[in-house]
């Protein structure tokens, strides 16, 4: 049993949750077997890690049937049972606290029965309801809301039709209106997750449906009119439709800062519409529209840094359980490393802790480490590189880039020679599937080892050609690069 579900459910329960489910196992309505709550006031003495040797099948029984043969059919069918009621409690939890679902849920059952009166009046109550959630961002996500409104008015038209009291011609408008909503909200996060697909695993964005769909949509107006109809008609759904709109322009035209720009302002000034949760996304959007860009500018850091400051004015830099996602934490040191170093040593010492515990020890190393570069303190870099274990393949490559900007700024030529071919054999040896990342990875080491060839020996038309080629192509770390072209320029000067 210690390795059962039902103990990988019970071990993430709260102690207020372990006193509500043992309500929950005690009450005739969801469990008439006896035995089964012996189960559970057994189980429970064992809270909350679970992990005692008496929790074992057969040690378990004689606590149970003391003096009686153990039986595994009946053992196995307690355990099930009681899992049962777990696996419905957990549902029950989530159902509670539902209000949406469960208004149209009890208004559906009304409507079944033909309870005209109380029909009627629930379901401008529940409208109500609705309309001040979604004023005052009490969804998690406003598919939810507009899922709801859907069905809300799809019930009460049936049930005006059927008993011959329909007159209102704009309750037929509602229905359709969040039925598109909510339908084309869906289909912009699906394309959010489409682009995070294709970057990873290089799958061509041409083959999938969502890109088709929202592309045609897009080629023929259609996006465009329904927003304007929106605006017009529907101007309290407006915000929210335009900026789930412009995170799709902003993740489909990746190649001018335009529509990047026009998200960002939208989601900064319509903040308020959504909840945290949702928030959370749009900036993880937001951040991968940041990202998938064909170009990069001068100013990388700091247009990174910007949308790193959105995420603490809105409070979403952490997750809904207390932690920071360890992506989010290495790009945040990265990022701010290079505009404000006061701002990552705060930050390393405020989000250290948040770090889930599997990651910490060696994110808090490859922090310092960059932070100590940003200091030129390059040894102790070095040093703290050499801590980081274990490493994951976005940590194995931010080390050796770091790495290789080392190596140049120590002027160490032979350090520097072994890390890129290191680097080269790494991508060929782990078979990255996205073309795009392969070859911005090996670029970037091809432009410092160029930099020291000309440091080496200088030249000032080849230097001027690979400040031309840097600044007009999509790299890593431009800034850096354009920097020390600038240093090498000055030196010939």
């Amino acid at each position: 049993m210690l390795k059962s579900s039902l103990l990988e459910i019970l071990r993430t329960f709260s102690r207020q949750e372990l006193i509500k489910f043992e309500d929950f196992v005690r009450s005739p309505y969801f469990n008439k077997k006896e035995n089964v709550l012996k189960l559970f006031l057994e189980i429970k003495k064992y809270a909350p890690d679970f992990e005692n040797s008496n929790l074992e099948k057969e040690n378990a029984w004689q606590k149970l049937f003391p003096g009686k043969s153990y039986n595994y059919g009946i053992m196995k069918n307690l355990i099930h049972d009681l899992g049962k009621l777990c696996e419905s409690f957990l549902s029950e939890e989530v159902y509670k606290n539902n209000e949406t679902q469960r208004s149209l849920d009890f208004l559906n059952s009304v409507c079944n029965r033909n309870i005209q009166n109380i029909f009627l009046n629930k379901t401008e109550s529940a409208e109500k309801s609705f309309l001040k959630n979604f004023k005052t961002a009490k969804y998690d996500f406003l598919i939810d809301y507009y899922d709801g409104m859907r069905d809300l008015n799809h019930l009460k038209v049936g049930f005006l039709q059927a008993n011959e009291q329909f007159k209102k011609k704009d309750e037929l408008i509602k229905s359709p209106e969040n039925l598109i909503f909510g339908f084309l909200i869906r289909c912009f996060e699906t394309f959010h997750n489409v682009i995070l697909n294709s970057l990873n695993y290089n799958s061509p964005l041409k083959s999938n449906i969502t890109y088709l769909f929202l592309k045609d949509l897009e080629d023929h107006s259609v996006l465009k009119n329904i927003l304007d109809y929106t605006k017009e008609h529907s101007p309290e759904n407006y915000p929210v439709l335009q900026c789930y709109y412009s995170m799709y322009k902003a993740l489909s035209v990746n190649d001018s800062l335009e529509y990047f720009n026009e998200f960002k302002n939208n989601l900064s000034q319509n903040s308020g519409l959504f909840s945290e949760k949702e928030l959370r996304e749009l900036y993880n959007g937001l951040l991968t529209s940041f990202g998938n860009r064909k170009i990069t500018t001068n100013n990388f850091h700091h247009e990174y840094f910007s949308i790193i400051q959105i995420g603490f004015k809105n409070k979403i830099i952490l997750k809904p359980d207390g932690t920071i996602d360890p992506v989010s934490f290495t790009s945040i040191v990265n990022v701010s490393s290079a505009k404000d170093i006061k701002f990552t040593e705060d930050f390393i010492s405020n989000y250290k802790d948040k770090i889930p515990a599997e990651h910490r020890e060696n994110l808090y190393h490859y922090s310092m480490a960059v932070l100590n570069y940003s200091k030129k303190n390059f040894e102790k870099s070095l040093e703290y590189i050499a801590k980081v274990q274990g490493k994951d393949l976005l940590m194995k490559f931010s080390i050796k880039h770091l790495q290789l900007n080392i190596y140049y700024e120590l002027n160490d030529r032979v350090a520097f020679d072994y890390s890129y071919d290191a680097l080269k054999h790494f991508i060929k040896s782990i078979n990255l599937t996205n073309e795009s990342r392969i070859v911005t990875r090996v670029k970037y080491g091809e432009y410092i080892k160029a930099l020291f060839n000309l440091r080496e020996k200088p030249d000032a038309f080849k230097l001027s050609c690979l400040k031309k080629e840097i600044t007009e192509n999509k790299t890593l770390n431009k800034e850096w690069l354009l920097r020390k072209i600038n240093e090498l320029e000055k030196v010939k000067s």
